[in-house]
């Protein structure tokens, strides 16, 4: 799994290049931190006003509003995705 994180006031895009095995597991866990039972290290989900999720190709695409007067720190953000990324290689 590769992503590239883009920034823009109190939103988070976050491109992920996934195989298409890893795809049903990514969406699961990220599904969680849309419902806020995210099993990250992190407490980033407490600021999350909405996530977005969308598919295209071989991407899936997050984005992260964030609730009024917070900001999301990206090196959190980073932690939570190498998290994710390390379930997948253990499953």
């Amino acid at each position: 799994m590769k992503y590239k994180i883009e920034s823009a006031e109190s939103k988070l895009n976050i491109f992920i290049k996934s195989k298409a095995e890893e795809r049903e597991a990514l969406l699961s866990n990220f599904e969680l931190c849309q419902k806020g039972q995210c099993n990250c290290p992190t407490d980033e989900y407490k600021k999350l006003q909405s996530l977005n999720i969308s598919s295209l190709d071989d991407e899936l695409i997050l984005n992260l509003e964030s609730k009024p007067n917070q900001v999301f720190d990206i090196n959190e953000i980073k932690k939570c995705l190498d998290f994710t990324s390390s379930k997948l290689k253990k499953d």
